[in-house]
Order: structure tokens, then C-alpha cells, then sequence
């Protein structure tokens, strides 16, 4: 789910386009729970605590290719470990 925060005022973001900054991601995978802030980048959508990071790709008109979501972990070695996920809700307007 991800969530606007703004003022400490949490808002359940309908619709990609409604992000802002402060937004974050909850996460419930594998048994971790991860809260990651949104993190403006410019070729897709971001998630990261700089430890884990959520990413939608985006597609060639631009929107999010929200079925298809990546989740990369940074492991103390410095090496990059990647899961790919699938989303379990497809009926999402993301």
C-alpha cells in the first residue's frame, strides 16, 4: 500500500499520479515489513531506505508497469540481491 504523508496526515495513494514527496510503501514479503519513503528518480518509480529499495519500471508511455514490481536488497557486502516480485492485487489503479 502506499501512503501521502503530508503533515503527518496519511493519505492511501489511488492513482500513481497523485504521489508526492513524503509518500512511502508498506511492504509485507518473505516475513519482512518494510516501510520505505518515496525517493524521486527519473527513469522509474522508487522506493528506498538505502538498504532495501521497491521499484516499478516504467513503460514506453511513460506509466508504471505496476504487475511487475522489483524489490533489491543491499547486501553488507556490497553486492545487490534482486527479487522479482508480482503483485497480489491486480485490480490497483496504480
Amino acid at each position: 500500500m502506499i501512503r501521502n504523508n503530508i503533515n503527518g496526515d496519511f493519505s492511501v495513494v489511488e492513482k500513481i499520479s497523485e504521489l508526492k514527496p513524503g509518500a512511502f510503501i508498506n511492504i509485507d514479503w518473505n516475513k519482512t515489513k518494510l516501510m520505505l519513503p518515496y525517493s524521486l528518480r527519473k527513469d522509474y518509480i522508487s522506493f528506498t531506505d538505502k538498504k532495501w529499495e521497491w521499484r516499478y519500471q516504467l513503460n514506453k508511455d511513460g506509466s508504471p508497469d505496476i504487475n511487475n514490481p522489483s524489490l533489491y536488497e543491499l547486501l553488507p557486502s556490497g553486492e545487490i540481491k534482486t527479487h522479482f516480485c508480482e503483485t497480489e492485487d491486480n485490480r490497483s489503479n496504480l
